[in-house]
């Protein structure tokens, strides 16, 4: 053993370094079995901690039966004398008298309105002899539900109930009625809708009404004021749609309509004159609408 110890003791002489990177790597390796060593021992600490942490609880919780040591009898006798007083003052407000529903009787009497004005808007198309107190009525409502029978006959495909549903638009009121909103009507949609029942009366009374709602503030208002325009294709209107055409910079009033409604103006007034002879008709007409396309254009 003397001879081996002295036969390393001479080889760290000779070799020094391997030695102490061996001794050093020696070192490391035991360091880290006993940082394991003690990694391990906190981990059984832990659960150790853990579970006896539990224990308490479950202890506890039949603790929890033994409570009811309180003894609450004399509450319940007091309780007992309440009870009846509590069952004489509960009839008290038992005689409730429930109130009708008002909601189906207000739907009956608009439903039974509704009915006499659709009755009495047919006798109107059919020519017959009708109500004038409902169809010229001054509640709003009523006004309002034969507005809407007079629009669904101007929009139809029958001429004899376009021409009566005119005269009784025009005749009633509803016709003031529409250029009144057209002009102080609060809501914009209401406006617009006032200028396209306007369009639908195919009357030149509504033009200047229509000329003055294309400077409202409200495109859409403008819009169908000149869609409007566009129907009833008044000559009148061509100079106030060109104004607008220079003025107009807003997406929802397009220049290609205004210049539709334009045109439509210009070339309505040869429809609406008389006719001519044949050799005169053929001369003037054709050359009339292209100068006055061409002055639109020019403008």
């Amino acid at each position: 053993m003397k001879e081996r110890g002295h036969y390393w003791l001479l080889l760290a002489q000779l070799n020094p370094i391997p030695v102490a990177v061996g001794a050093a790597v020696l070192i490391l390796i035991i360091g880290l079995l006993l940082v394991q060593r003690r990694r391990a021992k906190a981990t059984k600490r832990v659960k150790a901690v853990a579970v006896e942490a539990s224990k308490p609880n479950t202890v506890s919780t039949p603790e929890t039966p033994a409570a009811p040591v309180v003894e609450s009898t004399p509450a319940t006798v007091v309780e007992i004398p309440l009870a009846p007083a509590i069952a004489n003052e509960a009839p008290a407000p038992v005689p409730f008298v429930p109130i009708p529903p008002v909601g189906p009787v207000v739907d009956d009497g608009r439903r039974e309105r509704v009915n006499l004005v659709a009755a009495e808007a047919k006798k109107l198309f059919d020519g017959a002899d009708y109500d004038s107190a409902i169809i010229g009525s001054e509640d709003r409502d009523t006004r309002r539900l034969v507005g809407a029978e007079l629009l669904s006959a101007l929009v139809g495909r029958n001429p004899a109930r376009r021409e009566r549903a005119r005269e009784a638009f025009m005749k009633h009121g509803y016709f003031d009625d529409a250029t009144r909103d057209l002009r102080v009507a609060e809501s914009d949609n209401e406006r617009a809708a006032a200028a396209r029942r306007l369009s639908f009366v195919h009357d030149r009374e509504a033009v200047p009404h229509l000329i003055g709602a294309l400077g409202d503030p409200a495109p859409d208002v403008r819009r169908a004021s000149v869609e409007a325009l566009m129907d009833l294709r008044d000559p009148s209107a061509i100079g106030p749609l060109n104004s607008l055409l220079q003025t107009e910079n807003d997406r929802k009033v397009p220049r290609p309509l205004i210049k539709h409604a334009i045109e439509a103006c210009a070339t309505s007034a040869p429809q609406a004159a008389p006719a001519l002879p044949a050799p005169e008709s053929f001369s003037h007409p054709s050359t009339q609408p292209i100068e006055t396309e061409r002055e639109v254009i020019e403008i």
